[in-house]
Formats: structure tokens, sequence, C-alpha cells
């Protein structure tokens, strides 16, 4: 009976390795240019869950041709600042994307994309699977239309320098993204949302776009919070039909305009005025102005009725520091005895009277290798695996049995 179920247990041990260690064999990194001498080439011969690793070097993406992932991987380049995608001059404008990310999960990491039309593009075509959950993290995105593109849902964009490129980020008809802790800088647009529910601008350095920092237009909620927004034509602009934006704890500095409130089309035929949004917590500090309204570009008619979204400038409690609001505080509780009026339809009704409570810290530019934790090994795998071999094992068991018996 003793030599019996040894005898099971080394087997059960033994399938349960060689089971482990085949899943294991299944996942794996392929290297470009050791094993495939193109990213597309590699990426097509890998299978869902391996890694793409490109070293270092120069790939130019030929003129009709996109980087389409298609699979869930990871395309991982050796270091961000010498790992580079360079764009060909296009015959045909919709190849003139050097990476589209067509399936849910994937990472992208570790290069400079540049001289492109659009350098990342999440958005997939007729039968490939959504591209949720995926990850854009420490790329250099320089000198392209646009740098990043998100058209679908749940998207992690963090930790990218993205820079001269006329639009950093233009967001379309997408949910569920996290902006956290880019440089975005040096742009024509930095950051501009549209057709979008849930979208979060965190802990992001916006600055020196020419055109503006951050655009917010169609629909929210939006959060933007604790980024530093400096040096821009203007900082924040409520747009077309923006409602319930959060706007808290940001460094709004030395902008042309800190915020600009954008007047367009009111009459419910054409767009209605966003509403539900919230300025608070902000400093303004030495914008040329702090808020102004600006008109549309677009010549409508004389009868049609103009209106801009509808802005609070406080929360309830607490309001604003504003570096030209100059009254006394006469209780000592921080909040200043009147009102900061910026128009006659807007006015901060707690503005605050110190700096306090906000903590700018952006991320640094990625220059080099990212460092990734590995996936835990998948537990449904362990748990069906373990499962399977018991069952083996036992019905053993129990055939040795009977046939003793």
């Amino acid at each position: 009976m003793k030599t019996t179920l040894t005898i099971v247990i080394i087997l059960i041990l033994a399938a349960t390795l060689f089971t482990f260690a085949k899943t294991e064999a299944e996942i794996k990194t392929i290297v470009v240019p050791e094993d495939y001498f193109t990213i597309q080439e590699a990426i097509i011969n890998a299978a869902d869950g391996d890694t793409v690793f490109v070293k270092k070097g120069i790939y130019q993406i030929d003129e009709n041709t996109t980087i389409v992932i298609s699979k869930t991987l990871s395309l991982i380049g050796e270091d961000p600042a010498n790992t580079i995608i360079i764009g060909a001059p296009r015959a045909l404008r919709e190849n003139d994307i050097a990476i589209r990310l067509a399936a849910p999960n994937i990472t992208v990491s570790g290069f400079t994309l540049t001289n492109f039309r659009v350098a990342i593009a999440i958005v997939n075509y007729h039968a490939e699977p959504y591209p949720s959950g995926c990850k854009i993290v420490n790329n250099n995105i320089i000198n392209n239309s646009e740098g990043i593109r998100p058209q679908r849902n749940d998207l992690l964009v963090s930790g990218n320098n993205i820079t001269k490129n006329n639009a950093g980020i233009t967001g379309y008809n997408t949910e569920n993204v996290v902006i956290i802790r880019n440089n975005i800088s040096e742009n024509g647009y930095g950051v501009n949302i549209g057709v979008c529910r849930n979208i979060t601008v965190s802990e992001n350095q916006i600055s020196d776009n020419s055109k503006g920092g951050l655009n917010l237009y169609y629909f929210g909620p939006h959060f933007v919070c604790n980024n530093n927004i400096t040096n821009n034509s203007w900082g924040i602009r409520f747009a077309e039909g923006c409602g319930n934006a959060t706007v808290y704890g940001n460094n709004i500095t030395q902008n042309g305009v800190g915020v600009v409130l954008l007047i367009f089309p009111n009459a419910g035929d054409v767009v209605v005025s966003g509403v539900g949004n919230t300025v608070f917590s902000n400093l303004f500090i030495n914008n040329t102005e702090q808020v102004s309204q600006e008109e549309s570009s677009f010549n409508y008619p004389d009868s049609t009725r103009m209106g801009t979204d509808i802005v609070s400038w406080d929360d309830g409690t607490i309001g604003n520091y504003w570096s030209d609001y100059d009254v006394t505080d006469s209780n000592g509780d921080g909040i200043g005895d009147t009102p900061y009026v910026i128009d006659a339809d807007n006015q901060d009704n707690y503005p605050i009277m110190m700096f306090y409570g906000i903590a700018i810290t952006p991320s640094p530019e990625p220059t080099s290798t990212p460092e990734f934790e590995s996936e835990p090994f998948p537990m449904i795998i362990i748990l069906a695996s373990i499962t399977i071999v018991t069952f083996v094992g036992l019905s053993l068991l129990i055939y040795i049995k009977k046939r003793k018996q």
C-alpha cells in the first residue's frame, strides 16, 4: 500500500510540473532584430501573452505600413531614448500611423516615436478584438501631427514625454481613460478631449503649448487634478457641452489665460451648455487674464443664441487662490471677505487667501529602460492543473485498490 501511494504521489507531482513547464514554455519573449528583423514580423509570430522586446536602434516604418497589434502582448523597447521608430513619407493617409492597438491589454513602452501623422492610435476595425485595458507608458512621442489618439475605452497613458506635436493627446469617443504623470509640453494643443466620458487628467506637466493646454468638450464627467499647467496660450478651456468636470488642486500659472469659457450656440437646436462643472482649490497665479470668454471661430447667424458652459468657481466651502485678489480676511478663516468677481455671470464665493494643500509632482522625462513586474502566473491555470492531476491520481489509486481486491 505504501509503495502504491508513493507511486501515485510521484505521478501527481510529475503531471503538475509537466503542466506548469508546458504553460511557461508557451509564454515567450521574442527579440527584434535577432529573432525577427522587423517589429511587425515579430508581432505576427507572437502569441497572446508574449513579449516583443525591441533592441536599441532606429526602425523606419515603410511608407505603406502601420504596426498593428491585434493580440494581447507587450511591445517593449530596450531604451526609450535610443529605441526609435521613425516614419517615412506616406502615400496613403490611413497608413500614416506608427502603432495601432487593436486587442485588449496591450502594453507599449520604451520607444521614441517621431514623424507620423499619429504616433499611437487605440482603435479596432472590422473583426479585430476590442482594445480595452491597454497601457502606453514611458515613451517619447515627439514631432508628430498627433501624439496619442485614444478612441476606445479603458486606457492608461502614464510617464510619457509628449512634446513638439501639433496635438499631444486627442481623445475622441472614448471612456475611462487615465492620463497621469506625463510631460505634455511644447505642442500645439496639449490635451484635446471630446465626445468622451470619465477622463482623468492628473499629475501632468502641461506647459508651453502654443494653442492651449487642456481642451474639454462633449460630454464628461472629467476629472482634472494636481496638474502643473503653465506658460500655455490658455491653461484650460471649457468648450462645447462640457459637463460635470471637476477641476481641483491644479497650479494654473503664467498662461495667457488661465481658464477660457468658449462662447458657442446654446439654443438647444445645436448644442446645450454643459452643466455641473466645478473649479476649486486651484492656484491662479500671474496669468495675463485669469479667466476670459472667447468667441467661437465659426460664423453663426446673428439670430443664434450663444452661451458658455456653466461653471461653479467653488465647491460651496472652498474656492481658489487668485494672485490678483487683494481683499482682507477679517476673521482669519483663510477665505476672503468678499467674492472674487470674474464677470457678471461668474464669481468665486470663497476665494482662498494663501497657497495651501496643492502638491504638484510631474514625472521626469523617460530616458532609461522602464522596469516591469512580471505578471503573476494565472491562478486559474494552477487550480485547473491541480484539480486534473488530483482527479487522475485518485482514479488511479481506486483502480489499483480494486485490482488488489
